[in-house]
């Protein structure tokens, strides 16, 4: 089959066409369309495939093979080899995957010309892209590389594309995810200045187009750094969520937006000290309950409702200073968490296995302390208790 003519390369910003189609073929769960040419981009280059409508059927997705673009369907076509059908791209997602590629070419010329970083990982996503640099640049460093991206993006570097070929690479500082043959048609994306990468993908046409660009998060990565990053319309949306995140925040604490840092320490610090007032009280309460137990009893339980394990763990240790055996039972999920403390390791393992074999239980522990669940409800757990009483 005669390959796919590419008209996305002709212009990235052509979302509307007509073409003929060449082939129309069910596959697995989907059907297939050949189109002699399209302004679908397919997925590759680090970039994701254009969605849309050809024919009036949405494409979901659209791949690249031996030079033709295959369009995956949502649904079976309405029309058939030898016709011509319409097309329409999802502008508005391209081009945001547009401004989202070029910003990372600039990111990374940047990163490698001003701190020797090289981009050894990248993933566009349908928000922003991830970028993995092999240093480990500090938050400093990050701060000045994403000032120094912006300043470019508002000089409006006009971005250049060429085709080499293949054997024609190696004398130039460009960057490339992969080796080329020497008859290779190589797309040469060019960003003056800063960067110079071979690349399948679609790109703006200069770098006032990528609007801002923003490094939104970062974390440490095989010896280097993982960046996250979103750029022009992904990087306002994420703006305007978050602004409205903050504003709600102020709203709840009944503070000036500048005031929310201060405003949620306050929070945080009184959360922790009622915390700490609240064990208090459960403390005197769980030794109150103990001093219930006759000293030297062979086997002591309770159950109470809303306990943590922390809260089962100290009833139970409370409560095995006056019995051998001690078991503590909550609520949680279909049965029961517990907690067991014992005088003795040996006794409290066996007693512990048996108790998990008779409840449906699982768990276990070390020293005096053991805790899990048990699948059983209140009587069958009281049943098992009162008969080893």
């Amino acid at each position: 089959m005669k390959k796919t003519n590419k008209w996305y390369y002709e212009s990235a910003y052509k979302g509307e066409f007509v073409a003929k189609v060449l082939e129309v073929v069910e596959e697995k769960d989907c059907w297939r369309v050949v189109l002699d040419g399209t302004c679908f981009y397919p997925v590759g280059g680090g970039q994701p495939a254009d969605t849309g409508v050809l024919g009036g059927v949405r494409v979901v997705d659209c791949y690249l093979a031996d030079g033709i673009v295959y369009h995956i369907m949502e649904g079976k076509p309405n029309f058939g080899a030898g016709d011509e059908v319409a097309g329409a791209v999802d502008f508005a997602r391209r081009y945001a995957f547009m401004q989202n590629h070029s910003g990372e070419h600039l990111l990374s010329g940047l990163a490698k010309s001003r701190y020797g970083a090289t981009n050894v990982g990248f993933h566009m996503s349908e928000a922003g892209f991830t970028m993995d640099l092999d240093l480990p640049l500090d938050v400093d460093v990050l701060n000045e590389l994403e000032v120094a991206a912006n300043a470019v993006i508002n000089e409006g570097v006009v971005f250049e594309i060429s085709w080499l070929a293949g054997d024609g690479l190696g004398g130039l500082d460009a960057r490339a995810k992969r080796d080329f043959a020497a008859d290779d048609d190589v797309r040469l994306v060019d960003v003056p200045g800063y960067d110079l990468c071979a690349c399948a993908g679609l790109h703006v046409a200069n770098a006032y187009e990528i609007g801002i660009l923003k490094i939104v998060s970062h974390q440490k990565y095989k010896g280097g750094v993982r960046l996250t990053v979103f750029c022009g319309a992904d990087a306002w949306r994420d703006y305007s969520r978050k602004n409205e995140i903050v504003k709600e925040v102020s709203r709840l604490l009944s503070a000036e937006i500048e005031g929310c840092g201060a405003g949620i320490e306050r929070l945080l610090g009184a959360n922790a000290a009622l915390k700490e007032e609240i064990a208090g009280w459960k403390n005197r309460i769980f030794e109150l309950r103990a001093q219930e137990v006759a000293p030297g009893a062979d086997l002591a339980y309770f159950f109470e409702e809303g306990l943590t394990m922390e809260d089962l763990r100290r009833f139970a240790a409370l409560t095995a200073e006056r019995a051998k055996i001690a078991v503590v039972l909550s609520s949680g999920g279909e049965g029961h968490k517990y907690a067991i403390c014992g005088c003795d390791e040996i006794v409290l393992t066996d007693f512990a296995k048996r108790f998990n074999a008779a409840l449906n239980g699982r768990g276990g522990g070390k020293g005096v302390v053991a805790q899990g669940a048990v699948q059983a409800d209140f009587a069958m757990i009281e049943a098992y208790l009162e008969g080893l009483l």
